[in-house]
């Protein structure tokens, strides 16, 4: 895998990711509020599970730990990377005559 297609990976893989955070925090489980019949001070809240959060939140840390395993590969690989450029720091970073 080149260092391009794993920092594709990596954003797609962040994307997936947001995902199925959101999905865990909100859609995981539906809130029902009613009150008895005839009773307005008094109110149920009922909870559907509609995922299993455990399922959810084992991918999500292995999406995690992936991401972290990738990001030490691609950092190992930038430091000892060249690129041919020779920059004037000086002159890049002078302030304005």
């Amino acid at each position: 895998m080149t260092i391009n297609e794993a920092m594709v990976l990596q954003k797609a893989i962040r994307e997936r990711l947001n995902e199925l955070k959101r999905l865990r925090d909100e859609v995981a489980v539906e809130r029902t509020t009613f009150s008895p019949w005839g009773e307005t001070s008094k109110k149920i809240e009922e909870i559907k599970v509609k995922f299993d959060i455990k399922v959810v939140d084992r991918k999500v840390v292995e999406l995690e730990l992936f991401l972290f395993k990738l990001d030490a590969k691609i950092k190992q690989a930038n430091a000892v990377t060249k690129i041919d450029i020779e920059p004037d720091v000086d002159k890049l970073l002078a302030p304005l005559e």
